[in-house]
């Protein structure tokens, strides 16, 4: 749609069996409608309506009564998902690009977990839902799903989020919910960032190290190819970096993940290195 001249996204919230819809809709609100980050796609406004009209029923039947419209609206992201920019190390976006992209998701991570009073827990981060500006900064999308916590804490969960592929043993195993989960969903991202989604599986036929070296070795082939190639050794060094953060992410033991303040801390890192 068109707003004031600006392009927006309007987002139609339909009503799922078993869930409070209206509650539902007023956590994403209230919880977009408090965060304000370059990496989180922005919330313009909503729409909760209404009307009173003929509905359908399943069984061909018509009534006259209320129906109920939903609709966040926000900022236009003119290059989509990041699902449609996966690819492998040797094909697609450009090793800057991609380190761009883990870095943007990281920073606006960062701000959700340790950015507010009360942390948010995004709790469905998948390629899905990290939409790219025209620019290729990404910012992070649908808190649909979003835990707003009161502290730092682990908790139990029977309702049914996240994505099979992106969630954590702990959570597929006990229900358990903290801020590692959103951890590993982002170590998985990374990894598919920078492998593809086929190299992401090749983490469970080898060694976590074999993995790291394999990614590295191919990032190293194809950077040498590149005009770039003066800054070979330290642009592979952030590649190997990058992808032991993601490894580390992904650690079955949750224990064992960093925060996402280390991981911001360890890229900048890698970043001095470059500059120098």
């Amino acid at each position: 749609g068109v707003q004031n001249g600006e392009e927006i996204a309007v987002k139609m919230l339909h009503l799922m069996p078993g869930y409070d819809d209206l509650e539902l809709f007023k956590r994403e609100f209230d919880n977009l409608w408090r965060v304000r980050h370059q990496n989180i796609v922005q919330l313009l406004g909503y729409c909760y309506e209404i009307r009173l009209e003929y509905v359908e029923l399943g069984n061909g039947k018509t009534v006259f009564g209320e129906n109920i419209y939903r609709a966040l609206c926000f900022e236009y992201m003119h290059n989509g998902s990041l699902q449609k920019h996966l690819s492998d190390e040797y094909h697609g976006l450009d090793w800057q690009t991609r380190y761009k992209i883990i870095k943007g998701i990281c920073e606006g991570l960062k701000y959700l977990h340790e950015g507010l009073e009360h942390p948010i827990y995004h709790m469905d981060i998948k390629p899905d839902n990290i939409l790219l500006d025209k620019d290729m900064v990404p910012k992070l999308a649908d808190f649909g799903l979003s835990k707003l916590v009161s502290n730092d804490q682990t908790q139990g969960t029977q309702s049914s989020i996240g994505t099979i592929g992106y969630l954590p043993p702990e959570f597929l195993e006990r229900n358990l919910v903290s801020k590692k989960l959103d951890i590993f969903s982002l170590g998985v991202v990374m990894i598919q960032i920078m492998a593809g989604i086929k190299g992401y599986h090749k983490i469970a036929d080898m060694s976590s190290q074999a993995f790291i070296d394999l990614v590295h070795e191919n990032w190293r082939n194809r950077l040498e190819g590149t005009p770039r190639s003066t800054f070979l050794e330290v642009e592979c060094h952030q590649v190997r970096r990058s992808i032991e953060i993601a490894v580390d992410c992904v650690h079955a033991d949750r224990t064992k993940r960093p925060t996402i303040g280390d991981i911001v801390c360890w890229l900048n890192e890698t970043e001095q290195m470059i500059e120098m």
